[in-house]
């Protein structure tokens, strides 16, 4: 009865995704051609349900599972929404893409929900071993859809660096729990908060939480961690790249603030490792975008920047900053979804991914270059749009945190007009280098499901900017990932 009220109460959205994925494994197997749109159709009810079974569950407060190893409350609950709307979007982008795969269709969703699953674990997290097997869940899930498309070069390519690569953070983040549990002797987190919050800084628990930050800093590619984006981004299959530039990083923000703001908050030098961290992060990834001529590598820079830039909020480690962070993430989801639903249009139609090739885009489809358009003027922080207020606020929160933190917002308003150079070059192979004598055959049918998808993000963005303010004032209550913490040892400052 206890681990009922525990599923009904905490782990209910999880559930449905495990049942859900047993589901897609079974079909999998089943012979017939239909049975890959079923499997498409069973993914997406399993998300509507999960996303459902957010409602019925209590988030007033918090509940503890699994003897503490993870912890449900509101803080959760939007991150799992933000995951949930990631994993729909994706599974839209890929309906039509995937039928490229063959009869392995049935596999690309079934490792996609158990990615997801993965995501959603690990944002309450709240235990060491917990965090390291939702990680890494998430992690072998992601190498397999990367190099889904085998008889592809370039995605062998992808999924053998992702691999890699995430072995190696993995490693080293394994490293930094090992120090953090021979100083405390536990792998709770609140447990290890209370005896951090009495012990003495040094050397051993700053490179404890170097080690960390660099298995977290591979989920959200942050410098130097990045250097595998650009190349999964471009040899990953597309709905899979987009995956990862939300989902995946949104995963790993969620692990992160949990982490810091818990075991090393008001701690200088902490906030200056991510100060310094988020700086390098957005100016490296907005200068190496300048230079791109595939639009899905910009993509990649463009994420990496962005990256720098919520980052920015738990530097400071306030209340504020990290509210922004949250409605960064949510912008984040439909600006950039939107960019990916055009890049997967003209892929398809074309076999093409380089900017100029993008010429004539408004020509041949008007309405969806500029859906294009206004999810690039959102991710450049242009006016109205959900990007400028998600910048705003967050820069914001950067001001008012301190007078030592103005060189950051300095660098960060630099970056963010470096940035629209790059977002302008695309607009501007759409709009102002028309393709000569272009002919109706040439003009390019939507998939419904593709429609779809930017059709929201296209509403979220526009909606988001007009109703940022009440939705900002309402993540004011995630001032903390565990409120019983936040109010014994002061996670942030107000």
């Amino acid at each position: 009865m206890e681990l009922l009220n525990d599923i009904k109460f905490a782990l209910l959205p999880e559930s449905v995704m495990v049942i859900f994925i047993l589901l897609t494994a079974v079909l999998s197997f089943l012979p017939g051609k239909t049975r890959q749109g079923t499997i498409f159709y069973v993914s997406f009810i399993g998300i509507v349900l999960a996303l459902l079974s957010t409602l019925v569950m209590d988030f007033s407060g918090e509940k503890e599972v699994f003897y503490g190893t993870f912890v449900s409350n509101y803080f959760t609950l939007v991150f799992r929404t933000i995951i949930l709307a990631g994993t729909a979007f994706t599974l839209f982008l890929a309906r039509d893409y995937v039928e490229g795969f063959g009869k392995n269709t049935g596999e690309f969703y079934f490792l996609l929900l158990t990615a997801s699953l993965g995501a959603m674990l690990l944002t309450g997290a709240n235990d060491l071993i917990m965090v390291f097997v939702a990680l890494e869940t998430l992690s072998i899930s992601s190498f397999a859809l990367c190099g889904y498309t085998k008889s592809d070069r370039l995605s062998n390519e992808a999924s053998l660096k992702y691999l890699v690569f995430g072995a190696a953070a993995s490693a080293v983040m394994l490293y930094g729990f090992s120090f953090i549990y021979g100083i405390t002797a536990a792998t709770n987190l609140p447990e290890i908060s209370g005896f951090l919050s009495e012990y003495e800084l040094n050397s051993i628990l700053v490179i404890a939480f170097l080690f960390v930050l660099a298995g977290f800093g591979f989920k959200i590619s942050a410098v130097p961690f990045q250097a595998w984006a650009p190349d999964v981004y471009e040899g990953s299959p597309i709905p899979v790249a987009a995956y990862l530039s939300v989902v995946s990083k949104t995963a790993g923000f969620a692990v992160l603030i949990r982490f810091i703001t818990e075991l090393f908050p008001e701690t200088a030098l902490f906030s200056i490792i991510l100060a310094v961290v988020a700086v390098i992060t957005m100016t490296a990834g907005n200068l190496m975008a300048l230079g791109q001529q595939n639009i899905r590598r910009l993509m990649a820079y463009s994420s990496i920047a962005h990256a720098g830039y919520i980052l920015l909020g738990l530097a400071v480690m306030t209340v504020d900053g990290i509210t922004a962070m949250i409605f960064y993430l949510i912008t984040y989801l439909f600006m950039n979804f939107g960019v990916w639903a055009a890049i997967e249009l003209f892929a398809l139609a074309t076999g093409k991914d380089n900017i100029d090739d993008f010429a004539g885009l408004a020509v041949k489809h008007r309405y969806f270059a500029l859906g294009m358009v206004l999810c690039l003027l959102s991710l450049a922080g242009i006016p109205i749009t959900a990007g400028f207020f998600s910048k705003f606020y967050l820069f914001k929160a950067v001001a008012v945190a301190g007078y030592e933190y103005m060189v950051l917002l300095v660098i960060a308003l630099i970056n963010t007009a470096i940035a629209l150079f790059y977002y302008m070059r695309v607009i501007k192979a759409i709009y102002l280098r028309p393709e000569p004598e272009i002919r109706h055959d040439h003009v390019f049918k939507i998939a419904f499901p593709v429609k779809m998808v930017m059709a929201i993000s296209v509403t979220g963005v526009l909606l988001l900017g007009v109703f940022a303010t009440p939705v900002i004032e309402k993540s004011k209550v995630l001032n903390s990932p565990t409120q019983e913490v936040a109010v014994n040892y002061s996670l942030v400052r107000e």
